[in-house]
């Protein structure tokens, strides 16, 4: 008899946790430079949080081992920012040589459209554009990031201030959240906290090193070619690799279009580096990483591209890096409370929607009740790593 209301209850309860992330997202929005803040201070919290845990296992001090991750934090972080100002110094530098090159390219472009239409002698393919592409567009936007250093060098400190903070409190702070969330059950809280961990860091431990061989891939194919900025070209491919699908077309099609500009008319080496890119793409995005990561998320591709859209309208181009981290620890918090399960189905990649769908008609026709036993193995969707 209670049936009824209590699933009337349970269903308003999931549509108020919804209303409430939504809500949560729209202030994430409109305090945007706080929020970005404190989500880039609990990512590299987890990236380092196992290498901490393991430092304590080796009989450590934990104030030390807290110590060891935030000197590697500040190495690592200071070697990229070299990185990136050493490369937009030597941008700066040779950029501008690709002005009579962009000249050149615009009159080979015009010859091969001749083939098809008429085009007067006076006509530029892109003046018509009216783009100033090196004056106006790279040169001011290289320049904006060395000017930005200040700014950029005071967020990074406060984002590993706070994340030696989150490592000094880990043992507290994170079981009070999660406590904060699920209620009075100590050993929920626990489950939750560790599937967190152990799916978040597997995630990001097999995303560096798919990446690392992304980037050693493009290095070598823009350095065997001859193209410019091979280094540079090796670690936008690292970063970007972190972009679900977005990211390695965006490094694929530049690094394409790179080598024509710096290449044309010689057909040979734009064959060479575009043949070279989208293999090293479809072979690494469509083998290595599934084979590597093999049940590790069981995230809908269609919720993570509509992910990179919510998450990077919300924070930018550091949203659509850590929307698959978020979306995964959304998943595991709602998946071990009663009233948000539905959300974590909706987040789930649906097997056993598509395994029910793909069964012959005459399997389907089972009994209501069978029905309902066969709705609770729904359950298979949102498995972890350390659920058999």
């Amino acid at each position: 008899m209670n049936d009824k209301p209590d699933k009337s209850l349970k269903t308003i309860k999931t549509i108020l946790v919804a209303l409430l992330i939504i809500v949560l997202l729209v202030l994430s929005k409109a305090a945007v430079n706080v929020s970005i803040r404190i989500l880039l201070s609990f990512f590299v919290f987890l990236l380092v949080l196992p290498f901490v845990t393991a430092l304590e296992k080796a009989k450590f001090p934990s104030w030390l081992a807290t110590v060891l991750a935030v000197l590697v934090i500040v190495i690592v972080v200071v070697a990229f920012i070299w990185f990136v100002f050493f490369s937009v110094d030597m941008l700066m530098e040779k950029v501008p040589g690709y002005a009579s090159r962009i000249n050149e390219v615009d009159i080979i472009l015009k010859d091969m459209a001749r083939k098809w239409v008429d085009i007067p002698d006076d006509v530029s393919i892109f003046s018509s554009l009216n783009i100033d592409w090196v004056g106006g567009v790279i040169m001011p936007a290289l320049r904006l990031v060395s000017s930005s250093a200040i700014g950029i060098l005071s967020n990074v400190l406060l984002i590993i201030l706070m994340t030696t903070f989150l490592l000094g409190e880990r043992h507290v702070i994170i079981p009070k959240l999660m406590y904060f969330i699920t209620g009075n059950d100590e050993d929920k809280v626990s489950v939750i906290w560790d599937r967190i961990i152990k799916q978040v860091s597997k995630y990001i431990s097999i995303k560096v090193f798919v990446s690392v061989i992304t980037g050693a891939l493009f290095y070598l194919v823009a350095r065997v070619s001859g193209l410019d900025f091979a280094p540079l070209w090796g670690v936008m491919a690292i970063v970007l690799n972190f972009i679900p699908t977005i990211g390695s077309i965006i490094i694929t099609a530049l690094m394409i279009l790179m080598s024509f500009v710096q290449f044309a008319p010689a057909i040979g080496p734009i064959i060479f580096v575009s043949i070279s890119a989208i293999v090293i793409q479809n072979v690494v995005g469509n083998f290595i990483d599934p084979k590597l990561s093999g049940n590790s998320l069981n995230l809908s591709a269609f919720i993570i591209l509509v992910g990179l859209g919510i998450f990077g309208f919300i924070w930018g181009i550091v949203g659509m890096f850590l929307a698959v981290p978020i979306l995964s620890v959304l998943q595991i918090v709602c998946a071990n409370i009663d009233e948000t399960r539905p959300i974590a189905m909706l987040l789930s990649s649906g097997k056993s929607f598509r395994s029910q769908a793909s069964e012959k008609p005459a399997r389907r026709r089972v009994s209501k009740r069978a029905a309902s036993k066969k709705y609770e193995s729904y359950d298979d969707d949102i498995m972890f790593p350390d659920k058999k």
